[in-house]
């Protein structure tokens, strides 16, 4: 039996207010029923006046109705004004759905062209 890996990019092209999470509700969930591995890629392009470095945010749920008012893993993207950034992490999904999204924690300066892949491998 050979081991597959599927990517899912739940957040595409997107621009992120400065302090704001993009929402869940937007993002379509992967189902990680049959996942052994997972691995999360974040990207985004930093503002020339831009202070902060992003957050990508990872959310789960057992029924893919209810979601977590926290997340239940997190990275801090590397962070230099005026560039694009890219960052992954391998986790070990146990929930059966999960949802990744970023938060902008800069306070003035918007993020843009965000991206967050999740890849499972079963």
């Amino acid at each position: 039996m050979a081991l597959t890996k599927t990517v899912a990019t739940h957040v595409s092209n997107q621009t992120v207010a400065a302090d704001t999470l993009y929402p869940l509700s937007s993002i379509t969930a992967t189902d990680c029923s049959e996942a052994i591995l997972a691995d999360v890629e974040g990207v985004c392009t930093y503002h020339a006046s831009g202070t902060t470095a992003a957050v990508v945010r990872v959310y789960a749920s057992s029924d893919n109705s209810n979601w977590g008012s926290e997340p239940v893993d997190q990275f801090t993207m590397p962070f230099t004004a005026n560039t694009t950034k890219r960052w992954s992490k391998t986790i070990i999904p146990s929930a059966k759905y999960i949802k990744c999204t970023i938060y902008n924690d800069d306070a003035a300066q918007s993020i843009t062209a965000a991206y967050v892949y999740f890849t499972i491998q079963k």
